[in-house]
């Protein structure tokens, strides 16, 4: 007997689908292998019905959920969905069929209760290493196959066994085979325990039960981002930037983004971007469509809106083949800044119509640092990764956050100074806001970080710095943010050379480096700052007394 679904029953089971997510993320980060899957959560996870719709997320990194779809899609085409059964999981990494780089790998699982499809989990993780031309996370790679192993969706276990030969070729093309196999173990165990919650669901309440309060509850979540898209005036919206380069030359790469609102849908094209580049920039076109989701998330004026797969039926996002947001083969795409400009872009292009509803320049770089070598003392390889913290922008509300990951990566956490210096041969000498770093206005900027690394052993280090040509800009008056930069010592010396782009530069031990992010752009007549706000920064060292005076023009 159908059971009816009640508003109170409908809204158990949309908690119950983001508990699921919850609770499989507690079991990866305890049980992986890398500190960047443990430590910094670089993973997403999302539940999918029978049809392959969004049910429930751990949002974790957020870009990684809202483009999960499309690799389960392309398993469920290429194997077929009548072929699919309980216990079967794959995998898929291709660039251009998920978005993610290759190092961000799918693992699919199927659920079933009494031989019928209730439905799919998907997990994304950031694997160590699957093969680069270089060890880490390349900044040179010049084509998609000196980036690592590649696959489309692959099945790995059978009924809960492993597909052995399938295992053996991943586990022989990485540096790390160990590192792997847990990584990939901890994803299992979070699939297991979400398809037996997932079961549990379906037992408890009945498929018809599930069918009718999912439904419901996309068509409701469908009308609230319809009735916020309708609330935009109708028109037009467009904004630009660059990103720096793209490691090859030193021409920007060119984001233009326009919006269209038209009643109760939007539209976003890149059309105008540049073609897709011989440095590693590119992205995928399902990059493309998460990152536009995320933007229209966070645009959203509730501060946690319900994610599924009503939220974005409203919206629709256009981007040419061939360029830098629709890469294709054999284009590289191990570092697709671009994405997280395009998604701050159409913050800014929006801010006219929503200036209640946007904030200054976002964070707007993963600011990648890594160290690697050999350590002396043990003999053994060592390799550092890390993603380092900016200024997040002002709004109209209030200044903004200090020290906070970029505006992509959601959950992501900093990698803690004792779990590097206990790993890696490195001493932090510091770690500290940077003075009038972020943007000046009516509402203050995020700080940015500076952290000061020493090296105790010889190494190669790799940086990624992006965003000093389109610093993090202000909104209504306010002023852009500090723009990113590391500079290089080496030891002994007091004059320090700026790289902000480099595969795995030769340091010496004693030498020094400088990693200084970007700062938050303000919002609103700097001049018209409270004077107890400017106060508290003068007394916190948020704002130099110089700067007091010239800028906001007020006495100190």
């Amino acid at each position: 007997m159908t059971q009816t679904t009640d508003p109170i029953t409908s809204e158990v089971i949309r908690n119950a689908y983001n508990a699921i997510a919850d609770d499989m993320s507690a079991v990866i980060a305890r049980s992986a292998y890398s500190p960047i899957i443990y430590e910094a959560h670089d993973y997403g996870i999302g539940l999918f019905d029978r049809e392959a719709r969004l049910l429930g997320q751990y949002a974790g990194l957020p870009l990684f959920t809202g483009g999960l779809d499309a690799g389960l899609k392309a398993m469920i085409a290429k194997y077929g969905f009548e072929n699919l059964k309980d216990g079967d999981v794959f995998t898929v990494n291709d660039t251009y069929m998920t978005g993610g780089h290759l190092n961000d790998v799918d693992v699919i699982g199927v659920v079933a209760t009494d031989g019928v499809i209730d439905g799919f989990l998907c997990i994304r993780a950031h694997w160590h290493d699957i093969g680069t031309a270089e060890p880490g996370f390349p900044v040179n790679s010049r084509n998609i196959f000196q980036e690592g192993m590649r696959w489309g969706p692959t099945k790995i276990m059978s009924d809960g066994k492993w597909v052995q030969d399938v295992m053996d070729l991943l586990c022989i093309n990485s540096r790390t085979p160990k590192t792997l196999m847990g990584d990939l173990k901890a994803q299992i165990a979070a699939l297991r325990l979400g398809a037996e919650r997932m079961r549990w669901l379906s037992k408890r309440f009945g498929r018809d039960t599930l069918k009718q309060a999912t439904d419901g509850i996309f068509n409701a979540t469908e009308a609230k981002f319809r009735a916020f898209i309708a609330s935009i005036p109708d028109g037009v919206y467009e904004a630009d930037g660059c990103s720096d380069n793209d490691g090859v030359t030193n021409e920007p790469v060119i984001v233009k983004v326009k919006v269209t609102i038209k009643g109760d849908h939007m539209t976003v094209d890149t059309t105008g971007s540049s073609a897709q580049r011989p440095g590693n920039l590119n992205t995928g076109f399902p990059n493309t469509v998460s990152a536009v989701r995320l933007a229209l998330a966070l645009l959203y004026p509730d501060a946690e809106p319900d994610i599924n797969d009503g939220s974005f039926r409203a919206m629709d996002v256009v981007s040419e083949p061939g360029s830098i947001f629709h890469a294709e083969d054999p284009a590289p795409c191990m570092r697709p800044h671009p994405v997280m400009l395009l998604l701050d872009l159409i913050i800014k292009a929006l801010s006219p119509a929503l200036p209640k509803d946007v904030a200054g320049g976002l964070p707007g770089d993963s600011w990648n640092i890594f160290v690697i070598g050999k350590d002396p003392c043990t003999g053994k390889g060592f390799m550092s990764g890390e993603a380092l913290d900016g200024g997040w922008g002002a709004s109209c509300r209030g200044d903004g956050a200090s020290a906070v990951i970029h505006s992509a990566a959601g959950d992501f956490r900093n990698m803690p100074v004792e779990t590097l210096e206990a790993r890696v041969p490195v001493r932090i000498n510091r770690l500290e806001f940077g003075v009038d770093s972020g943007g000046a206005g009516e509402f203050r900027g995020g700080m940015n970080v500076v952290k000061e690394y020493e090296l105790l052993a010889d190494a190669g280090v790799t940086l990624h710095f992006d965003r000093a040509k389109t610093p993090q800009w202000g909104l209504f008056g306010g002023e852009a943010g500090a723009s990113p930069k590391v500079t290089i010592y080496e030891q002994g010396s007091a004059t320090g050379v700026v790289i902000n782009k480099v595969e795995q530069i030769k340091l010496k031990t004693g030498d020094r480096f400088v990693a200084e992010t970007g700062g938050g752009g303000g919002y609103g007549d700097p001049t018209a700052r409270a004077q107890q706000a400017l106060r508290e920064d003068l007394l916190d060292g948020s704002v130099s007394s110089d700067s007091a005076r010239s800028i906001y023009q007020q006495s100190v």
